[in-house]
């Protein structure tokens, strides 16, 4: 019997999906990777460091990058040459590893640990531990990036730096704005309005806070007459916008049935609903009453039909009270009408061929 070829194992890019190739990855240290292939393709590593770089420099960005792949950090490997200008400067660091034999040493594939960890060294003296902790004492929250892209870098009003928490007051101001019109569809100068009366927002209440009352005043006309110019104010809604797709979502919300735009599992939407629609008092009278007018109904039809009246009525006929929708006691007005009909209370035809009495 001919033996059973081995199915060869074949790893993707964690990033883009292509097929990881000695060709567009690399080896690295099985002390780190059960799989000894790099996690991405050399092409996405490079984004990776592009993307860096363009926030913090090349230098830097080459530092942390190897960091984040565990590759060696030796710039020394450049010599004199002038790296800063290659378009593809990450993989030409690779290409300048692998030539110098800086990124393998015998059978072990060289880590991060195996080059420059200290940053002091690489970029210079000034860059001190002690510099580091004051950095940290004086700013421990960082903005985002997308904090960044939307409000910008610099300063919105006088000596008002862009620290963490006027980006965070920044965003708060805009989502309080924004929630008054949940359901609406905003246009992108309407966005745009309510973020620059978010921005004067935080520099009134700051002023305000500075006892620069008139400056905050004027920040507040201003709003105003914005929010005035786009017919933002709740004075300017349209009757008609009640009726959008949207406010019908945020309606479901509100009534339990929908979580972030999307229905709840079929077992808690059932729940819901029962809870909130179904169950509960519907009817002013008991469930006596309501096995009185069946009973009376069915035994009707059969004398209308010329057919036998039995004095029991079918166990099919048996209502139960689910979702207690009818009333627990009865009121005056029931136990008048059953005085005045004589009620008593009716009986069932079991399956079994006996009878039971309405529970």
């Amino acid at each position: 019997m001919a033996k059973q070829k081995k199915e060869q194992i074949k790893f993707t890019c964690h990033c883009c999906g292509q097929e990881l190739t000695p060709e567009n990855s690399r080896p690295v240290s099985l002390e780190y990777s059960i799989t000894g292939v790099s996690h991405l393709c050399i092409n996405c590593e490079e984004a990776y460091f592009e993307k860096l770089a363009s926030v913090e420099g090349k230098s830097l960005a080459l530092f942390h990058t190897c960091a984040a792949f565990n590759v060696p950090c030796k710039p020394a490997v450049f010599k004199n040459a002038d790296y800063e200008k290659n378009d593809r400067l990450w993989i030409y660091y690779l290409d300048k590893l692998e030539e110098s034999g800086e990124d393998i040493q015998g059978d072990n594939v060289l880590t991060f640990f195996d080059g420059e960890t200290d940053m002091r060294r690489l970029f210079g003296k000034n860059l001190t531990y002690s510099d580091f902790s004051k950095y940290l004492a004086a700013d421990t929250k960082m903005a985002t990036l997308k904090q960044r892209q939307v409000w910008g870098t610099e300063s919105i009003w006088g000596d008002m730096t862009m620290t963490a928490d006027v980006y965070n007051a920044l965003d708060r101001e805009y989502e309080i704005r924004k929630s008054s019109f949940a359901g609406q569809t905003l246009t992108l100068q309407q966005e745009n309005t309510l973020r620059i009366v978010a921005r004067n927002m935080v520099i009134s209440n700051y002023c305000m806070r500075q006892q620069q009352i008139k400056h905050a005043e004027a920040l507040q006309k201003i709003n105003d007459n914005l929010l005035a110019s786009e017919q933002m104010r709740k004075k300017d809604e349209k009757p008609l916008e009640g009726y959008e797709l949207m406010s019908q979502v945020v309606a479901l919300e509100r009534a339990g049935v929908m979580e972030d735009g999307q229905f709840l599992p079929v077992d808690k939407l059932q729940e819901v609903l029962f809870n909130r629609f179904i169950k509960g008092k519907k009817f002013d009278y008991t469930l006596d009453a309501c096995d009185a007018m069946v009973e009376h109904i069915y035994k009707t039809m059969r004398k209308n039909s010329d057919a036998f009246i039995p004095s029991e009525l079918p166990d099919d006929l048996q209502i139960e009270d689910m979702f207690q929708e009818f009333a627990q006691t009865e009121n005056e007005q029931e136990k008048e009408a059953k005085k005045f009909i004589g009620y008593v209370k009716p009986t069932y035809s079991s399956e079994e061929g006996g009878t039971k009495e309405d529970s």
